[in-house]
């Protein structure tokens, strides 16, 4: 997958994430800024993008990089920015989309307090959820009661597996999602089946970026 090479570099390392959607909205998709030496990436406000003339809008801070050893990192930031996946020395640098628009996307900078940002969309991708979870190592069950079906669209019992049996997605059709289910060594088992990955814009599964 091209994020994976892009973005994101393979350690052993476990990097997992449950969204608590019943007290906030998942975001519509991630944006992945470009990380490099020397690069500043400038961060703008509702009101500073609202100018009569385009090209007048100013930046009300920054983030800016610095290569250290091998890899690139933050140099500077505000102290308020603290996006869902900020692991850069891992290569890993997510931040949830809330709107996406033409020229600048909207983010979620502070995850907890839920204070947005704005950045010109050119300054890094966006990465859809369907991209997203084809992207990473594998997925989980969060409760006990989810199972595997064959067919989404086919009603019928489902077969259900323990709560930490990991699960590598291998489609994404709507909130259903075709997967073949992991051994303890993460390798394939063969077994393979839809799970409901989403529902009513609440996340049904915790996800692990790496292995």
């Amino acid at each position: 997958m091209y994020l994976l090479k892009k973005h994101l570099i393979l350690v052993l390392v476990m990097v997992t994430t449950t969204f608590h959607c019943q007290e906030k909205l998942m975001p519509i998709g991630f944006f992945s800024p470009t990380v490099a030496e020397d690069h500043t990436i400038y961060l703008y406000s509702e009101e500073s993008l609202n100018v009569k003339t385009p090209g007048l809008e100013k930046a009300v801070d920054s983030i800016t990089f610095i290569k250290k050893g091998y890899t690139i990192i933050v140099d500077k930031a505000p102290s308020w920015f603290a996006p869902i996946h900020n692991k850069i020395d891992y290569g890993i640098f997510f931040i949830s989309v809330k709107k996406l628009g033409l020229d600048y996307v909207e983010l979620i900078a502070n995850e907890e307090t839920g204070k947005t940002i704005y950045m010109l969309r050119q300054n890094g991708d966006f990465v859809s959820w369907e991209e997203f979870l084809l992207s990473i190592h594998s997925v989980e069950f969060i409760s006990e009661k989810q199972k595997i079906f064959d067919n989404p669209m086919v009603k019928s019992a489902g077969r259900v597996y323990d709560q930490a049996t990991f699960l590598k997605p291998i489609y994404v059709m709507g909130d259903w999602m075709q997967v073949t289910v992991l051994g303890s060594d993460f390798k394939a088992t063969g077994t393979t089946g839809w799970i409901r990955w989403r529902k009513d814009n609440t996340l049904l599964i915790r996800y692990n970026l790496l292995s």
